[in-house]
């Protein structure tokens, strides 16, 4: 993971080093493995809350599989137009 925790409309992605269970429900019902550890900023101004995305993810990282990654992703970008995701290097 980065030494830095990702900032204002930034999240941050890992490649997860042990099995996790993707954090939908119902992929993790059926065993569904993540792909990413997606890990969130700061998505908007806490004092405008209307502007805010997932303030409850905030600061927080979740497994999740290539499709709920990238529902997650296509969502965030709508909504934060200046979103920075910081992919991992690739080997």
């Amino acid at each position: 993971m980065s030494a830095a925790p990702p900032g204002h409309d930034e999240i941050t992605l890992t490649i997860p080093h042990s099995r996790h269970l993707c954090h939908d429900r119902a992929h993790r019902n059926t065993g569904r493995l993540a792909d990413v550890i997606i890990t969130f900023g700061q998505l908007g101004d806490p004092l405008i809350p209307r502007e805010c995305l997932w303030r409850e993810c905030w600061g927080r990282s979740y497994p999740m599989c290539a499709v709920c990654w990238e529902y997650t992703r296509q969502t965030a970008e709508k909504a934060r137009p200046n979103l920075i995701i910081h992919e991992p290097d690739q080997p």
